[in-house]
């Protein structure tokens, strides 16, 4: 059984509807009233994080009572409070403004040398937690909790970087 809704209109910005539980609460979605929209794919657009696509879109419909109720039915009864964030995605970035301590994906080798995941298209290794970062000769050196050392090649080079509140 969807969560009993009800729509309100954004006053800054009266053609977004915002979608909320009957009893108040946590925004559910919004529904955009695309004025002069293409007729066939319906007037209105609606958005909600619980969406099961990349960015939150959901579809359009041709009644603002039909994209409120599409957003209704992705929460059942007493889901409306956010779930807590996962782990953050690793990305592939320099490390200019990353404070320590942060996580970068590689391997140890056999030797215990700390090999940086390389590859710009999928990130592959472990996470391994970076605690100091220091330039020596132009080059930027890291250190774990271990005391391992971690070599970056350059200042503009990319890793892939988990970085918590970058």
């Amino acid at each position: 059984m969807p969560i009993r809704i009800r729509t309100t209109a954004d006053e800054l910005a009266p053609h977004k509807h915002l979608v909320i539980p009957a009893d108040g609460g946590e925004i559910l979605g919004v529904v955009l009233d695309e004025q002069g929209a293409i007729p066939t794919r319906g007037r209105f657009a609606a958005w909600s994080p619980k969406a099961g696509t990349r960015n939150g879109q959901m579809g359009f419909y041709h009644s603002l009572d039909e994209a409120a109720d599409a957003i209704g039915a992705l929460f059942e009864p007493g889901s409306t409070t956010p779930e807590p964030p996962g782990p953050a995605a690793p990305e592939w970035r320099t490390l200019k403004g990353v404070t320590t301590p942060f996580d970068v994906l590689g391997v140890r080798d056999d030797r215990g040398r700390i090999l940086l995941a390389s590859d710009r298209r999928t990130p592959t290794g472990g996470p391994i937690t970076v605690v100091r970062l220091e330039m020596r000769n132009g080059l930027r050196r890291g250190k774990t909790a271990d005391g391992a050392e971690v070599n970056f090649s350059g200042t503009a080079s990319k890793y892939w970087v988990v970085a918590s509140d970058n």
